[in-house]
């Protein structure tokens, strides 16, 4: 019950190539919290097999799901995620 109160939250980023649009949500949910373990193991080892940050955690991985995304290094399709925090969702 306490989930259907809180009051909605939306966002969206902007930016071009390679400004890090894709890195700071997946490293909103990370921070957040909001990844579950599997998750997160599967970001840390496609972070160190397929990741553009040399073998550190690539937080935008969470957000590039397709193959040529990840080969590119590029986000290619529009994402969407779903967040919450104590007081929004």
């Amino acid at each position: 019950k306490a989930h259907e109160t809180k009051s909605l939250l939306r966002f969206i980023t902007c930016g071009s190539v390679d400004d890090g649009k894709s890195t700071l949500i997946g490293r909103l949910l990370y921070e957040s919290k909001m990844l579950f373990e599997d998750q997160l193991a599967a970001l840390e080892a496609d972070s160190k097999k397929v990741g553009t940050r040399g073998g550190d955690i690539d937080y935008a991985l969470l957000l590039d799901g397709l193959a040529a995304e990840r080969e590119q290094g590029i986000t290619i399709d529009v994402a969407y995620r779903f967040f919450s925090t104590d007081r929004r969702k």
